[in-house]
């Protein structure tokens, strides 16, 4: 496979099924390579060191111990990789948080598609 031909690697982290699903389907059509999809902060940092993805979707609310700002903070001790955090609501508290884990950008849910697809695209070019 040359340049040319190379997917772009994502991993996913979202605690809700149906807009995991949804993101997953979404970026495979648009020729991503979704490499994890995953529920949990510790599953994230799992992902971003065992499948290396070029870059992480990540939901800010979790429902686990580990928030996703959390596991970003985690990831950025072994990893530059870019972070995109989605959110449904950001308080000035939890942006605060989340600005000092440097991510790539915040997307708003609900998720506009095209903002979306090329948030992922400019976050992995660079």
């Amino acid at each position: 496979m040359d340049e040319d031909e190379k997917r772009r690697s994502v991993g996913i982290v979202e605690d809700e099924g149906m807009i995991a699903m949804l993101l997953r389907e979404l970026l495979t059509r648009e020729g991503f390579d979704v490499v994890c999809t995953v529920k949990t902060g510790q599953e994230a940092v799992n992902c971003v060191r065992e499948m290396t993805p070029e870059i992480m979707l990540m939901d800010i609310n979790l429902d686990d111990d580990m928030d996703g700002i959390e596991a970003a903070t985690l990831i950025r001790e072994f990893s530059n990789i870019p972070i995109i955090f989605l959110t449904a609501y950001t308080d000035s508290r939890t942006k605060e948080r989340a600005e000092k884990v440097r991510p790539y950008a915040f997307l708003s849910k609900p998720i506009n598609k095209q903002l979306l697809i090329s948030t992922l695209t400019q976050g992995i070019t660079g």
